[in-house]
C-alpha cells in the first residue's frame, strides 16, 4: 500500500556505476596532473640550484684570476721597461742595464722578443698569484697549463690568456679557459722612438735632441765607457707613477 505524497523511483544499478568511475577517473586525473606538478617543480629547484653555483662560485673564480692577471701584468710591464724590454737581465748589459749599442752594432730587442719576455713572466708568475686557489675551500679547482699571448700596441698591452679551471661542486661543474686583460701604457710608443734615438746617439750624446709624443729623456753616465738612457712617460702613468724604459749605450 503506497503512502501518500510519496513517490519511490527505481535507478538503475550501472547509472550508479557510471557515475561512481567517472568520479575516480576525475579524482586518478587531478592526483596525476598534481603529481607531475611535483616533479617538475622538483627538477625546477634543482637546476636553480646548480644555477646559482655556476654564476656565484665561477665568478668568484674567474673575478680571483682576473685580479692576478691584472697585478702580474702590471709588474712586468713595468719590469720590462726597467729592463730595457728584458724579463731577465741579457747577457749585453752593465749594471743590470741592457746595453743597445756597442762598438756601432744595434742590440735592441725586437718587439717580438719584448713580448714574449712578457708572456713569460705572466705564465710564470699568474700560477703562484693563484696559489692553487687555497682560499677556494667548497669548491675542488683543478687548473691546467698557461698560455699568453702577448700584443704591444701604440698606447695598450693586451694579455689573450688560455688558462683551463675545472670547477666543481657536488655533482655541479663549470669551466673556465679564456681571459684577457689590458694594462694602458704607451709601450708601443716607447719602442718605436728607440731605433731613432739610438741612431742619434749612437756616435756621441746628442743633449739637444727631443723625444716626439710628450716622452721626456733623462740621460747619465753608468761608468766611464757606458751612459743610461731613460724615456719617460708622464702622459700615460702606470699605478699614477711615471713610466720609465731603461737602457745603456757603450761609447
Amino acid at each position: 500500500m503506497k503512502r501518500r505524497g510519496h513517490t519511490t523511483i527505481g535507478v538503475p544499478r550501472n547509472i550508479f556505476c557510471k557515475n561512481a568511475c567517472k568520479g575516480q577517473l576525475t579524482i586518478f586525473i587531478i592526483v596525476g596532473i598534481i603529481l607531475v606538478a611535483s616533479v617538475s617543480l622538483f627538477f625546477m629547484l634543482r637546476g636553480g640550484i646548480t644555477q646559482e653555483f655556476t654564476i656565484s662560485d665561477s665568478g668568484d673564480v674567474q673575478f680571483f684570476v682576473e685580479s692576478c692577471i691584472d697585478e702580474v701584468g702590471t709588474e712586468v710591464v713595468e719590469r720590462v721597461g726597467a729592463g730595457g724590454g728584458y724579463y731577465f737581465v741579457p747577457e749585453m748589459s752593465v749594471s743590470g742595464l741592457a746595453i743597445y749599442s756597442s762598438k756601432g752594432e744595434n742590440y735592441i730587442p725586437s718587439k717580438e722578443k719584448v713580448e714574449e719576455e712578457i708572456s713569460l713572466y705572466v705564465a710564470e708568475n699568474l700560477f703562484f698569484c693563484v696559489n692553487n686557489f687555497a682560499d677556494f675551500t667548497d669548491v675542488i679547482i683543478e687548473q691546467g697549463d698557461i698560455e699568453v699571448i702577448t700584443t704591444i700596441k701604440n698606447e695598450e698591452v693586451v694579455f689573450d690568456i688560455n688558462y683551463p679551471i675545472r670547477i666543481s661542486k657536488g655533482e655541479s661543474v663549470d669551466l673556465l679557459r679564456d681571459f684577457e686583460n689590458t694594462i694602458f701604457v704607451r709601450l708601443g710608443i716607447i719602442y718605436d722612438s728607440l731605433e731613432e734615438l739610438i741612431n742619434l746617439n749612437k756616435e756621441s750624446i746628442c743633449l739637444t735632441c727631443f723625444l716626439e709624443n710628450d716622452l721626456k729623456l733623462e740621460i747619465n753616465n753608468v761608468d766611464e765607457n757606458n751612459v743610461m738612457f731613460v724615456i719617460r712617460d708622464e702622459v700615460f702613468k702606470l699605478n699614477d707613477e711615471v713610466y720609465e724604459w731603461a737602457f745603456a749605450m757603450e761609447y
